[in-house]
């Protein structure tokens, strides 16, 4: 239910969006509260969100040791004061939350849906003379080179050698590039309700 897999990519792109700045801001109470959501969005999200915290857990560690001992302590110099592992752990509470956001929004879409959505809505900046179809052309293939890179080479004495034939490879003009493929679904009156419902439960809250 929460998953929402019928929602428009673009549509999602902004709830993504407004939940990325209403945590920046959010009390610890309803931080809490919507750190639970992940767990009933389904096994797809709950598995990205694991691999995603997998990811950056010494970072997390890092961030919370940092909040935690920038408090002067009373007691040993060696344990960090109370309050500052109570603004580490509202901290690392803040970036769990935002990483269960960002497996709603990566989880079930393809990466074509996602492209969709980005070009959906800088379509706009157009009219100030941005590059918007390149800047989205060149987006996707840094996307999809990171969904599938390219071979490292077997030993380091290679490094060099597998860098100029990437060089050589990039000006050659025997080289076609595949298009760019989109795909964005009509918009629907339920994802307009469910996007302007969050966006006013995230304005009264904010």
């Amino acid at each position: 239910m929460l998953a929402c897999p019928w929602l428009n990519p673009a549509a999602r792109l902004l709830i993504w969006l407004m939940l990325a700045i209403f945590l920046q801001v959010a009390a610890l109470p309803l931080l809490v509260a919507v750190s639970f959501l992940p767990l009933f969005a389904g096994a797809l999200i709950r598995r990205h969100w694991w691999r995603l915290f997998l990811r950056v857990r010494i970072l997390l560690l890092t961030l919370f040791l940092v909040f935690a001992y920038g408090f002067p302590a009373d007691g040993a110099g060696w344990l960090p004061a109370w309050e500052g592992c109570l603004e580490a752990c509202q901290h690392v509470l803040r970036m769990l939350v935002f990483l269960g956001a960002l497996a709603w929004l990566l989880a079930p879409l393809r990466l074509d849906e996602l492209i969709g959505g980005l070009w959906f809505l800088l379509r706009p900046c157009r009219w100030l003379g941005l590059p918007v179809d390149r800047s989205i052309a060149r987006l996707s293939l840094v996307l999809v080179c990171l969904e599938n890179p390219p071979a490292a080479p077997d030993g380091w004495h290679r490094w060099k050698q597998w860098l100029e034939e990437g060089v050589r490879d990039e000006h050659s003009l025997d080289v076609a590039a595949d298009p760019v493929r989109i795909f964005l679904p009509v918009w629907r009156g339920r994802d307009l309700l469910l996007l302007a419902g969050i966006s006013l439960f995230l304005g009264y809250f904010a």
